[in-house]
């Protein structure tokens, strides 16, 4: 009996205590999985609150412009570009000219007018300047052609898109950009293409063709270099951004259609890269700013439909001063530029 007794007892107090170590070690898996969880969930809620406090981490620092076609005014401003001096170029579209402008929005230079000869203008789009400041480069919708200038405005040399191997007449060159070596490239919504040029117009390539998959488009739009000459398309008709290397080769894409962080309306016409390779996305529809960085993860974003100073009504460029880190949009419905300094 007495035996008996031990050895129960022995196995009453051994299954307590292997009773008590799957009870703590059940607990502790619990704690941990819901721990892990938690912290998932804080992590995540810390992202949130950091892209909220990041989109209101911004001061609007200037404006200028207001509707009519006096000296620093503007008819529908839809393009913009910045030179390595500050210097800041605005496609006043409706009225067929280019003001060229201090970074303080003192008026500098002004030319164009309607028509079809050198130096002027019919649905003036987009404008860029090259890495040295001296040649500014222009698109234009109903005469069908790219112009060179100097950057006081001087004519330099133009040409059309006949030559490029596709229905030339049935090209839409929409926007385009200046890589490192002096290359322009062009958006093409025509035929759903980039095409590359040298500096004085010679055609050089195209790639691209229309679709939803990787260095395919529907209505391709806004075109940025980085410092490393990757190169980043804005997508319109897929709502994303591209991005490739300068000689077309595709590295990753991001964003779909919506409302939310990283998302476009199909209307994200403008796109620039700061020296740091943060990239800007506007979308028009939204009159908004996403920033992102080179990989496509959302920064910060900020933008309310309005009339007031900050308030944006359908912007369509941005560019980067990138001595300054200011970001000038053209706030296109509102006729005149604003310019905002993130934090």
């Amino acid at each position: 009996m007495i035996e008996f007794r031990l050895l129960a007892s022995r196995k009453t107090f051994v299954g307590f205590v292997m009773g008590q170590i799957i009870f703590s070690i059940f607990y502790l898996s619990f704690y941990i999985d819901n721990f892990h969880q938690g912290t998932e969930l804080i992590v995540f809620g810390q992202q949130q609150d950091q892209i909220k406090d990041q989109a209101e981490n911004y001061t609007i620092e200037r404006s200028w412009g207001s509707t009519g076609a006096g000296d620093g005014q503007f008819m529908n401003p839809h393009s913009l570009a910045i030179d390595r001096f500050g210097n800041v170029y605005i496609t006043d579209t409706g009225n067929n000219r280019v003001e060229k402008f201090s970074s303080n929005g003192t008026l500098l230079e002004k030319w164009g007018s309607k028509g079809n000869r050198d130096g002027q203008f019919d649905q003036l789009h987009d404008i860029a300047v090259d890495l040295t400041g001296n040649f500014v480069y222009t698109v234009e919708l109903a005469n069908h052609r790219v112009q060179k200038f100097d950057g006081n405005g001087t004519f330099i040399t133009k040409w059309g898109f006949g030559d490029t191997g596709g229905a030339g007449a049935n090209r839409r060159p929409h926007q385009l950009a200046v890589d490192s070596h002096g290359y322009v490239y062009l958006t093409d919504r025509g035929g759903s293409e980039v095409l590359k040029f040298n500096n004085i117009g010679r055609f050089m390539e195209e790639w691209g063709t229309h679709g939803s998959g990787d260095k395919q488009f529907v209505k391709p739009h806004g075109i940025a270099f980085d410092s490393e000459d990757n190169m980043y398309i804005t997508d319109m008709g897929n709502s994303r951004v591209q991005k490739f290397h300068r000689n077309g080769t595709f590295i990753l894409t991001w964003g779909s259609y919506g409302t939310g962080n990283g998302q476009f309306s199909d209307s994200i016409p403008g796109i620039a890269v700061d020296s740091k390779g943060f990239v800007y996305v506007i979308d028009r529809l939204e009159s908004r700013i996403q920033k992102f960085d080179g990989m496509g993860t959302l920064i910060a974003k900020w933008g309310a439909k309005g009339s007031s100073l900050g308030d944006l009504n359908k912007p369509e460029d941005i560019a980067i001063n990138n001595k300054t880190g200011e970001v000038f949009i053209t706030d296109t419905q509102n006729s005149r530029v604003q310019v905002f300094q993130i934090k």
